[in-house]
This record gives structure tokens, sequence and C-alpha cells, in this order.
């Protein structure tokens, strides 16, 4: 169900409290150095459709350098996201205007970053007409513009599916219901229908494979991806027509593992697509190859090429940081075409500096790694380590340290939240300018070292007694765990805290 304010978009159920790396501005110069075009430095940005704010708060939290704006036209979650931003006490202006009405601001300034997840698919030609004129309007000539989208070739076999489900609730739902009460029904029904083997699954086999997933996702995730009035998955091509408007161009993809060509492209195809003169057939082709389904890019209003001498510089001065804890170091890369292995001596050599959780400069790693480490190595390992969020772009040490008040206040809001709720399952990390996932029990332990210090005893204590507060119990093997039993589960989890999280945490600003 939407409303004429909505563009079409379901509103009546409230989006996921998630967090998204790529819309974190801090993130955004590595995969642009990595094209060899210029990054800007950031000092105003904005989020299109923030859906709970939870980015958009952290982000603003983190970065007090950044002048942080944004707007969501369904007005609770405008209303939540301005509570987390009030909770840090950071400097943000979070609205519920329609992008229209939030552009006639007469203080809105212009911005140097511009995201949007998840809106650009899902909303009417006028709307999105709408965020053209915007980025047109408010990006700054060498600003950069986050947007995320349903692409083909990717949903042309698995289109049907999001057909049929909202053709059934629209048809056969109960009036005045909405579409999360009668997501049941659908599912329900076509699974019953892909059962009798139509012809279409037989043809397109891997239909049925998106069926089960849709079938073990999360009820909000599908009414917000699927139940829209308006579902338009784009070629590359059309939205860069769309935003030539804007004067944007394309600049890198913020995927990371884009960036690493073997793992997604056999050396054929890579050459093959090499060939073509045209950057822009070239990205069609592509999507075609790894049958792209989902694009995260970064556009700019007037890409500025790096000399091969000016990139190297740039990367070098790129800070970064762990962004797990040494015990959760991954083992491989996983693309579309391929996966290689994340151990060996390059991967040691960076684990042995950068596991004091410390963030320094490419450069500075570079400088500390074995001589005869190539630079074009180092880069390709960094990249390969921050695709599978083991590593992140850090922001300046003073920027991160000037917001640290901001993160903590913010982080203790979070973390009280925790005693009664698990759906905010994220931190904020100064040092990054973003978030890290974290379990309900780990903000918990955060929250009792922060009021009242001790070790892990007391902090298993301080989560035991907040479970008995809400009458809840601890489950091991489908049964509720005696109070002792429960207590010995706590303080394991939570000695495994301090001795590999509270170290890590650290590092990134958090403890």
């Amino acid at each position: 169900m939407s409303t004429d304010w909505s563009g079409g978009y379901a509103v009546e159920t409230g989006y996921t409290y998630h967090t998204y790396s790529e819309l974190n501005p801090v993130r955004a110069a590595l995969p642009l150095l990595l094209k060899g075009v210029r990054a800007p430095k950031i000092e105003t940005a904005c989020e299109l459709g923030f859906g709970q704010g939870c980015s958009a708060a952290v982000h603003a939290a983190t970065q007090a350098d950044v002048d942080w704006w944004g707007c969501d036209f369904a007005p609770a979650q405008a209303v939540f996201a301005r509570d987390l931003v009030a909770a840090s006490g950071a400097r943000a202006t979070f609205t519920d205007d329609s992008f229209e009405e939030f552009a006639a601001r007469p203080d809105l300034p212009d911005f140097d970053f511009i995201s949007l997840h998840g809106i650009w698919s899902w909303v009417n030609d006028e709307t999105r007409a709408g965020i053209v004129a915007f980025l047109r309007k408010k990006l700054k000539p060498g600003g950069v513009a986050y947007i995320s989208y349903n692409t083909q070739p990717g949903w042309a076999v698995a289109a049907p599916l999001r057909h049929l489900m909202k053709r059934h609730i629209d048809t056969l739902g109960a009036p005045g219901l909405g579409d999360a009460a009668n997501l049941e029904g659908a599912l329900s029904t076509m699974q019953r229908f892909f059962d009798l083997d139509p012809v279409y699954s037989r043809l397109n086999p891997a239909v049925t494979e998106r069926l089960q997933g849709l079938l073990r996702q999360d009820r909000t995730y599908l009414v917000h991806e699927y139940l829209n009035d308006h579902w338009t998955p784009m070629w590359f091509a059309e939205v860069e027509r769309l935003l030539d408007a804007a004067k944007l161009s394309f600049g890198a993809s913020a995927w990371m593992a884009d960036h690493l060509e073997g793992l997604n492209l056999s050396g054929d195809m890579a050459a093959f697509l090499r060939e073509l003169p045209d950057p822009s057939l070239r990205e069609t082709f592509r999507d075609v190859a790894v049958q792209a389904q989902f694009r995260r890019d970064y556009w700019l209003r007037g890409a500025r090429p790096l000399s091969a001498a000016e990139q190297g510089r740039a990367l070098r001065d790129v800070r970064v940081v762990l962004a797990k804890p040494v015990a959760q170091r991954p083992g491989k890369a996983n693309g579309v075409f391929a996966e290689t292995g994340l151990n060996g001596a390059l991967y040691d050599a960076i684990y042995d500096v950068m596991g004091d959780y410390q963030p320094r400069t490419v450069g500075e790693l570079e400088a500390a790694l074995p001589a005869g480490v190539a630079f074009s190595d180092l880069t390709t390992g960094l990249v390969a380590l921050t695709s599978q969020g083991a590593l992140a772009p850090a922001q300046a040490a003073d920027a991160a340290a000037r917001a640290t008040g901001s993160a903590r206040a913010l982080n203790q809001a979070l973390a009280q939240r925790a005693a009664d709720s698990d759906d905010l399952g994220f931190l904020a990390a100064p040092v990054t300018g973003g978030a890290i996932s974290v379990s309900r029990f780990q903000q918990l332990f955060w929250l009792a070292l922060q009021e009242g210090g001790g070790g892990p005893a007391e902090w298993a204590r301080f989560a035991a007694d907040v479970l008995a507060r809400q009458a809840q119990t601890l489950v091991a093997d489908g049964a509720a765990l005696a109070p002792d039993a429960a207590l010995a589960m706590l303080e394991a989890q939570a000695g495994a805290f301090a001795e590999t999280e509270l170290p890590h945490w650290r590092g990134l600003g958090i403890a």
C-alpha cells in the first residue's frame, strides 16, 4: 500500500534497521582512486531516502567535520533518524520532505556527496526525474553521487516472480490489510505453482532456486524490495542516460569485489572487454558477463583523471584499519567467476603490521612490508581484504578524534536499546566514520564496561540481569538454560569479547 506522497513506495511497513558501508563518504576515495580519478574532499553530505536513518545517523555522529543533511518522506522514519541524531548530539538536519520539497529549502547547501540506497529502482518516473533534478541543482562540481539500483540482465529470469507476487496481492489480497499481511498467501500460491513444474521453470531452472531464496527472506525486506507500486530494473546505459542530465559520469563501482578482475572474469573475457573502446558499452557487456543483478556505483560531476604519479601518491595517502579482529581473518575472497586465497607472505605481513589495530596510510604499510613487495600486489591485497569486510578506509586522525564524543553518545543510546531489542545490531566507529556489525550481547558488555568498568564476570552478570528484567532466557539445543548455565554461557561470551573484540574496538575508537 502506498499514498500519494510516497511516489508509489511501500510505506506501511518500516524499513529495515541496517547500515550500508557504501553510503559512507570516507570509503568512496579508494574505489575512485583505483579507477584513476580524483576523489573530492567531503565537507557537506546528504542522503536521500535514508529509511530508518541508521547509516545517516552513524555518519553524522562519526564525521564531525561534515555537515550532514537528509530526507525520507516517511514521517515515522524521519522521527527515528532525528532521535538517533539527537542522542549523539551531532550536527545534522533530517526531514520528511519529498525530494522536490527538500531541494527547494532556502537553507539547503550544495553538497560534495549525495547518496541514495534502495530508492532509484523502486519509485515512479516522476520521482526519479526529481532525483536527477536534485543532483543537477545541489551536487557541487567535482562532487560524488552514490546510487544503487536493480539492473539487468540479472533480473531477466526472476522478474516474473516479483510480478506474480505483486499481482496476487493486488487481486486476491484482503483489502485494507496491506501488502505485508497478504504476503504469506502470495508466497504459498507461488510455491504450489512451481511445485507443478511449469514450462517456464524447466527452461529457466534458476527461478526455482530464487523462489526458495524468497521464502527464506525477512518479510520486511520482501515488502520493500518487491511490493512497491513501481519496480524497474535498468540497464547501465539507461541510468547513464538519465544521469547525464545532471552532468554526471560514471566514476567507479562502490562494490570492492568488482575491483578484483580475476575473481569475476576469465582472462579471455577481461581482454575482450578491454578491447571495447567505449566505457559505457564495456560496462554493459561486463554486466552480462557477470549476470549483474544489483549495482552500487559512484558517479562524478566532473571526473578529473589522475596521472599515474598522482594516482600513486593519492593511494599511498589513503588510511586503512582492520575492520574485523585478527581472529576473524578471512581465508579467501570470492567472485562470480573464481575465488582466491588470502593467505601467504603478503597477507601475513599485512596482518603483522596491522594487527595492533591502529590505522596506517597505505604508504606507511608499504614501507613496513618486506622489500620486493610490488605496490600493485599490495593494493590488490588491500582491496581483497576490504571486499571481505576485513579492512576499511579510515578518516584522518584529527577528524576521528573530534567525533569521539558524539560517536560515544550514539553508541550509548544503541547499547541501551539492546536491553530491550536486538534490532539495531551496530555501533559507530569514529576511526572509519562508519558502523560495525555487533551482537546484542556485545552491546550489553560494552554498556556494562562504560557504566561500571569491571571485567567479563561483571559484564556477564549485567547482561543476565537485563535478560531477567525482560523475562528472557538463553536457549541451547532448543531448550531454555537454567540461570547458572545461562550465566556461565554469558561469562564465556564476555571473556571472548574481552580477548577478541575489545582490543579491536579500541583501535576503531569505540572503546
